[in-house]
């Protein structure tokens, strides 16, 4: 009878071994990141007619922080961080302007696809980041096609917490 189980047990270990293998590795798709995309300021300017392209930075460091999210308090340091990086270069009337067009959109009906967490290919709570989320995340940050000193520092910012 001993022999009889063990060799049952033994059986199913290896017969269930491949699919649970599978079952793993569809986890870590599932929890990958879909390719960054920034348009700039979306659904704004990205500066003002006499000087394009001004705080157009900015909008690609919230972008960015926007694909990968976290958990609300995360999200609204973004936006704070957005509102200072277009006041230090171009005012606190363009700043007010850009951040009240970002905190309206959280609430809007209509929708882009640059939401928050949206780079995540199975949809993400809005909770902390956590370690080896930030782990895979650098890796992917570190990819993209921008200066390496603008990757560091977006990396101290934003994921060495």
């Amino acid at each position: 009878m001993k022999t009889y189980l063990s060799f049952i047990i033994f059986f199913n270990l290896f017969a269930f071994l491949p699919i649970l293998g599978q079952a793993e590795s569809i986890t870590i798709i599932d929890s990958s990141l879909k390719n960054f995309e920034s348009d700039g300021c979306t659904m704004f300017i990205d500066g003002p007619p006499s000087k394009p392209g001004l705080w157009r930075h900015c909008c690609l460091e919230h972008d960015m922080r926007y694909w990968f999210g976290g958990d609300h308090s995360d999200m609204d340091q973004t936006d704070l961080r957005l509102h200072a990086c277009v006041q230090d270069i171009a005012g606190q009337k363009w700043a007010d302007l850009i951040y009240l067009g970002v905190r309206v959109g959280h609430n809007s009906p209509i929708k882009n696809k640059s939401h928050w967490s949206w780079g995540w290919i199975t949809p993400r709570a809005d909770i902390k980041l956590d370690k080896d989320e930030k782990i895979y995340i650098i890796e992917e940050v570190l990819q993209l096609p921008y200066d390496n000193k603008f990757l560091e520092k977006f990396i101290k910012l934003n994921l060495n917490n």
